[in-house]
């Protein structure tokens, strides 16, 4: 098939969709069934569920047949109920992943025109990694253009939410624009207003689906050029500016976009003051990585240490977990998911857990470690509450907490934290001028460290346990493998028995020498 041809009206179409909960799969099959009646089809669709570990997978499968052909051999046509490997001439995929799902399955071969929209909403397996557990795509996206006879690929998910829409109506637009089948555009236009299903917004992401699928350019690209230029051409804000000419003064270049990063999140975070003292600390590990080799290493441990020194800086406290659970953009976020119009109420409840030693950190040093304690107060937190900030008294208590950032910096738990980032450093400025990777690998333990309370412990544990662990194999030729072993173990599985496999592997390697 020549990959701008339209399938045949002399023969039968058939068209794999595969959706997951939410998306419309069902509405999308609808339409093109509809509209293939009116243009005299006998069309067919049925569904299969299944289980994507994000939410139901369901392949919905259409055969549309030709009536003429039926009544030219006075015959009803027999239609499948589930498409067959290596006969579906169009495949639609709602997220990349379902699209490498087709892959597998053959439904795509080089007769088939596949539309994939590129974003991606991530499976559990991938979420509940404590590491980056998530799966490269890049091969999809490869044998996708190489097996089908034509491909069709942009962020479909974002041209929906920009359109007020769901991601159907945009597949169903960029099957218009595809030119597969063999409707003018108006008959496609037509079904989504007879159906009066969300007409405007569902017409608005059909457009935005028709112009992409008509765009032969490589339209991801075209948008990432979009937004680096736009990026590049954003004017620093006031409270940002002095820091962003202090960095160029003081760091290298390489290492710029990182330290960028780190500078806005601890803005944000707690204020420009608190930014400058994360220029202060990152100093000293750029005047090393210039002294000690950093211009060979591509600037490496600049580049580390202006990750990980703003994610230890930015521990998660309750003051962080209530400003970011009252902020306007979140509500908007909520409303913009669930659909809802301007005249809809949209409540929000949460469900909230501290323990006493959450509440404790918040507190003065002195009154923090006083209360702390009083162990009979571990009553009072046993159990959690749900706690509904679109209503004033849940929206005040929260708002009111996350105003006690200004204390942040007396508080016993900030104490705390600058004492164990103040050890971690000191760590890396004597190794570094040994061993400048390994310097790299315990500047990287802070990946461990993160989220909040069991995770955050979880974290703490395994990185105290790694360092227990490198005193023993510091002055090791392969000491830097060795700490990277033991970080990606730890990162592995919430149980911890890769961790717990690779410490009892060390320990062996360590009693045979």
């Amino acid at each position: 098939m020549a990959k701008s041809q339209k399938l045949s009206k002399d023969k039968s179409i058939n068209i794999a969709i595969i959706a997951m909960g939410g998306q419309g799969g069902g509405v999308l099959s609808k339409w093109i069934l509809d509209m293939a009646e009116t243009q005299g089809y006998l069309a067919q669709y049925t569904s299969v569920p299944g289980v994507a570990q994000r939410t139901g997978a369901t392949i919905y499968y259409i055969e549309l047949f030709p009536a003429h052909l039926a009544e030219r051999e006075k015959a009803k046509p027999v239609l499948a109920l589930t498409p067959i490997p290596g006969d579906v001439d169009i495949v639609i995929a709602s997220e990349m992943m379902e699209a490498g799902r087709a892959l597998m399955r053959g439904f795509v071969t080089e007769q088939t025109i596949l539309i994939a929209s590129d974003h991606r909403d991530y499976a559990i397996v991938e979420k509940q990694e404590m590491g980056d557990g998530r799966r490269e795509l890049s091969n999809v996206r490869e044998y996708s253009a190489k097996m089908a006879a034509k491909y069709i690929c942009f962020d479909m998910d974002t041209s929906a939410r920009s359109a007020g829409s769901v991601i159907s109506s945009v597949l169903f637009g960029a099957l218009s624009g595809s030119g597969a089948l063999p409707f003018d555009r108006d008959v496609f236009e037509k079904t989504i207003v007879d159906s009066k299903r969300a007409v405007p917004a569902n017409l608005r992401g059909f457009a935005l689906g028709y112009e992409n699928a008509q765009n032969k350019q490589n339209l991801k690209e075209k948008d990432s050029d979009h937004a680096v230029a736009t990026k590049s051409a954003r004017v620093p804000a006031p409270t940002i500016a002095p820091l962003l000419a202090r960095m160029k003064a003081d760091t290298p270049p390489h290492a710029h976009f990182m330290i960028t990063e780190g500078l806005k999140k601890l803005v944000d975070y707690q204020g420009p003051k608190y930014a400058d003292l994360y220029l202060d600390r990152l100093k000293t590990f750029t005047e090393l990585d210039t002294k000690f080799g950093g211009a060979k290493k591509n600037w490496r441990l600049s580049k580390d240490m202006a990750r990980y020194l703003a994610l230890a800086m930015s521990y998660e406290d309750t003051i962080r977990v209530a400003d970011l659970k009252t902020r306007g953009t979140r509500f908007e976020r909520f409303r913009e998911e669930v659909k809802a119009d301007d005249k809809q109420i949209v409540n929000v409840s949460e469900y909230m857990h501290p323990r006493l030693q959450e509440v404790c950190d918040i507190l003065p040093v002195m009154i923090g470690r006083g209360v702390l304690k009083m162990k009979f107060l571990n009553v009072f937190f046993r159990k959690g509450r749900r706690i509904t900030t679109t209503k004033l008294r849940g929206y005040l208590l929260l708002s009111l907490m996350a105003k006690l950032k200004v204390l942040r910096r007396f508080s016993l738990r900030y104490e705390i934290e600058t004492t164990r980032m103040t050890a971690w450093m000191d760590e890396i400025i004597d190794i570094t001028p040994h061993n400048y990777d390994l310097a790299c690998e315990i500047a990287g333990l802070q990946r461990l460290v993160k989220g909040y309370s069991d995770t955050y412990d979880r974290g703490l544990e395994n990185s105290a346990i790694i360092m227990e662990a490198y005193l023993g194999f510091k002055d090791d030729k392969n000491a830097a493998t060795i700490l990277s072993t033991l970080k990606t173990a730890a990162l592995k599985d919430e149980e911890g028995l890769a961790f717990t496999k690779a410490l009892h592997a060390l320990d062996t390697r360590i009693a045979a020498e």
